[in-house]
């Protein structure tokens, strides 16, 4: 019991503070039923999850795991910065306004992309840095107060990519859902203690 303590202790610490948010496991119908119940128009090919719960914990344990936001790597794969709602319409509509100088501290994109599988086929993500940016965003299924908000500025930022992609723009878009799966295949036991400590952890 002890090493099972530590272990979510570990999990838990850097978990992002979202204000009346409760865990529950999803599946890709939940995610298709979020989608269109409240009109995201997010494609289905640019959905990813993290694949494993080995790879959830790692995930958890870096800045990477916040919502809503968008994580920006260059054709290297290195980090370059993040974007909120306050800087993102300025430099999503004007790739030039990127920063471009390399964030040492941060983990690359492979980090990420060796942890997260397509939302529906489970298939791999496979970076072969052919793109001169990848922006991830990071998503949950929010409900409450905030959702209206979020909605519509994940609509935004991801309708704005799109738009750069049509015209031409060299980009791969990740939409990350970053909400535990019942893809992992957890027992029942694990499946609590997931839920417990992850609960306890946004209500602080």
């Amino acid at each position: 019991m002890k090493k099972i303590t530590y272990l979510f202790y570990l999990l838990t610490l850097s978990v992002f503070s979202q204000s009346q948010y409760v865990y529950n496991f999803k599946n890709s119908d939940s995610l298709d039923s979020y989608i269109q119940k409240n009109n995201l128009v997010f494609h289905p090919e640019d959905i990813y999850i993290t694949k494993d719960f080995e790879s959830f914990k790692a995930h958890t344990q870096t800045s990477f795991f916040a919502s809503p936001i968008i994580f920006v790597f260059n054709k290297e794969g290195k980090y370059l910065e993040s974007i909120d709602n306050i800087s993102s319409e300025r430099k999503l509509s004007n790739f030039k306004r990127i920063r471009k100088k390399t964030d040492k501290d941060q983990p690359s994109l492979e980090f990420l992309t060796e942890k997260i599988a397509h939302y529906n086929s489970g298939e791999v993500f496979e970076d072969k840095h052919l793109y001169t940016y990848t922006f991830v965003i990071n998503w949950m299924l929010v409900s409450g107060e905030q959702k209206p908000i979020i909605i519509k500025l994940l609509n935004e930022w991801y309708g704005v990519l799109l738009r750069q992609k049509r015209a031409g723009e060299n980009i791969k878009i990740i939409l990350l859902n970053i909400d535990v799966q019942d893809h992992w295949g957890l027992s029942q036991t694990w499946r609590g203690y997931v839920l417990e400590n992850l609960n306890r952890s946004s209500d602080k």
